[in-house]
């Protein structure tokens, strides 16, 4: 089994991308392969069906790795921050970039973080999206606050919320359910 958990923050380093980690460990103890496209690493351009634009080989190249990497996925996990109350427009443009056959039928774990006012608007958001790409939204999604993370001396952030850690197991292990006991295989 394999997951992809997508990063829409435009911040490398970023507290999404921390939370990414943390649950990218929960899956391995599943001994799940889970890879992490992080946009802020591995941006891609903007959706253009018209031509009109000419984005470079890297861009083009990381495009093709995110739609290679959705195509392997059995699930996966958005992740983004909240800007203005809603997820961020380079997760949308990701999202833009795959279709209905690469979430048909496949668990989508939703997780955000907020730097001011907590709020989970940005996964509500989402959970429409995942509903027309014909994925399914698992019920438990994690919605964090900077307060919740910590950083290492070099800077790097962790997860540092007893009670978040917690959520983070159980939404990993219901993504796991989901995915191991798929009732709607054979609409794949």
């Amino acid at each position: 089994m394999k997951g992809l958990i997508i990063v829409g923050s435009a911040k490398s380093g970023s507290h999404t991308n921390a939370l990414a980690h943390y649950l990218k460990g929960h899956f391995g103890e599943h001994d799940i392969e889970v890879d992490i496209f992080d946009l802020a690493e591995t941006p891609i351009h903007q959706l253009d069906v018209s031509g009109a634009s000419e984005p470079s080989e890297a861009y083009l190249n990381n495009v093709k790795s995110l739609q290679s990497k959705a195509r392997e996925a059995d699930f996966f996990v958005l992740g983004t921050p909240n800007y203005h109350g809603s997820f961020s427009g380079i997760l949308k443009n990701a999202l833009d970039h795959l279709t209905m056959d690469d979430f048909k039928m496949k668990p989508v774990g939703l997780v955000g973080n907020s730097g001011g006012i907590v709020s989970a608007e940005p996964l509500s958001h989402l959970r429409l999206i995942v509903r027309t790409l014909l994925g399914i939204a698992v019920p438990t999604q994690i919605a964090t606050h900077d307060s919740d993370y910590n950083k290492l001396e070099d800077g790097t952030y962790y997860l540092d919320n007893n009670e978040f850690q917690l959520r983070c197991k159980l939404f990993v292990d219901q993504i796991v359910s989901f995915a191991n006991n798929s009732p709607y295989e054979h609409l794949k």
